[in-house]
């Protein structure tokens, strides 16, 4: 049996390294295309659709005042599933996928995106708190809920205007 050249000796450790790269490109690959986009560009995208559909809807003044209504109308609490048409126009043109008014917080929360998703991609939480009650100026929205499984939990948020809040 003949020994390998040099040559044949360098380009065989090239093939190797080749093949090395491809297996680790196959075993890493998966994981982040399930990743992908990452959640701070997800989040950009987010509150760029949620802010021009409320602007379709006519602004920030008639959210809170369709939750104001949504409030007055359901004095005992109120939850709706997407796809629930008996909400106000401005409401519907968040395309919310829950909508919820809890009368002892004193507040109408939307969730307008945020799906988890076991072994794919989950799509990160993101809504709207909106203060119907007269404690406005002292309210902070609290943390979700959903067992810390992104899509179904929020753990922070930043005030728009007075009394409306993006959770995420």
């Amino acid at each position: 049996m003949m020994k390998p050249t040099p040559m044949e000796r360098n380009l065989l450790r090239v093939l190797v390294g080749l093949l090395l790269i491809v297996v680790a490109l196959a075993l890493v690959l998966p994981s982040l295309l399930v990743a992908w986009p990452p959640q701070f560009l997800e989040r950009r995208t987010q509150r760029g659709k949620v802010r021009a559909r409320v602007e379709l809807a006519g602004g920030w003044d008639a959210i809170r005042r369709a939750c104001a209504d949504l409030a007055e109308q359901h004095t005992n609490g109120f939850h709706s599933r997407w796809r629930d048409t008996n909400l106000p126009p401005a409401i519907l043109a968040l395309k919310p996928l829950l909508v919820e008014y809890a009368p002892q917080y004193g507040r109408v929360s939307m969730r307008i995106f945020g799906i988890h998703s076991t072994g794919g991609h989950s799509v990160p939480y993101f809504g709207l708190e909106v203060v119907t009650a007269s404690m406005s100026n002292d309210y902070r929205p609290g943390v979700g809920y959903g067992g810390g499984a992104i899509g179904n939990y929020h753990s922070t948020y930043d005030q728009v205007v007075e009394g409306v809040y993006e959770i995420y």
